[in-house]
């Protein structure tokens, strides 16, 4: 992995339409420690993963836009709008990964999706964009997409390496993004639909499949490795 950025500690409360109050701070590169990592992408191949339509009709991943490229999980960013599913299904986890992207690219890291279907309906989706140096919103890099904005915009320029540490503990979620805590919540609190959501956050399923996106403009992906906690 690379160096972590080193930052100075910083408390700051954040809200938005629903009162929903998050305490996001300054942070090193990482709040979880190496130990109990596995990969869940190998580098060399993509035996065990499966390709969704929003649909959820299930199509053969060598149709599909994504490929191995130099090592890498790679999207071009073609084709219809899709995503790719690693083997196995996830409650309480750590997710590393890192990417890089193509300028105005768009895809996401899907999280507990439960079921077929539109992943971004039936989990939930941390946004990745090719937005360097824009504005946060709810679609920004960094965002719960939909319903929640980061502290900052932590992107990277287009072409640069980017790396993500996510962690689910029940309704707890924590995002850092190139070493900056930029969201640390409890959906719990989320009792009401938000966005573009039926179900209340706080209701949202807590085991799932974990994939990410192919929605325009080319990506690739590396060392994504998973901890699973108890």
């Amino acid at each position: 992995m690379n160096t972590p950025l080193i930052t100075r500690p910083v408390s700051i409360l954040h809200g938005f339409g629903l009162c929903l109050f998050v305490s996001i701070i300054f942070s090193t590169a990482s709040i979880a420690g190496d130990e109990g990592f596995k990969p869940l992408f190998n580098g060399k191949d993509l035996d065990g993963w499966r390709t969704l339509t929003v649909e959820g009709n299930e199509i053969p991943v060598a149709q599909s836009s994504f490929s191995i490229k130099d090592g890498n999980l790679h999207c071009s960013g073609k084709g219809e709008d899709y995503w790719i599913v690693a083997p196995g299904t996830y409650g309480d986890v750590v997710l590393r990964l890192e990417y890089k992207v193509a300028d105005h690219a768009n895809s996401g890291v899907f999280m507990r999706v439960p079921k077929p279907g539109h992943p971004a309906f039936l989990g939930f989706e941390v946004q990745i964009m090719g937005d360097y140096g824009e504005d946060t919103s709810n679609h920004s890099t960094g965002s719960i997409y939909d319903v929640l904005s980061p502290m900052r915009n932590m992107s990277k320029p287009s072409g640069e390496w980017n790396q993500y540490e996510i962690t689910n503990q029940g309704t707890r979620l924590v995002v850092i993004l190139n070493g900056f805590k930029v969201i640390d919540t409890d959906f719990a609190s989320l009792t009401e639909p938000v966005g573009k959501f039926t179900m209340p956050y706080s209701e949202m399923p807590k085991q799932g499949w974990i994939g990410v996106q192919n929605h325009g403009g080319e990506i690739s992906f590396r060392n994504i490795e998973i901890k699973e906690l108890k």
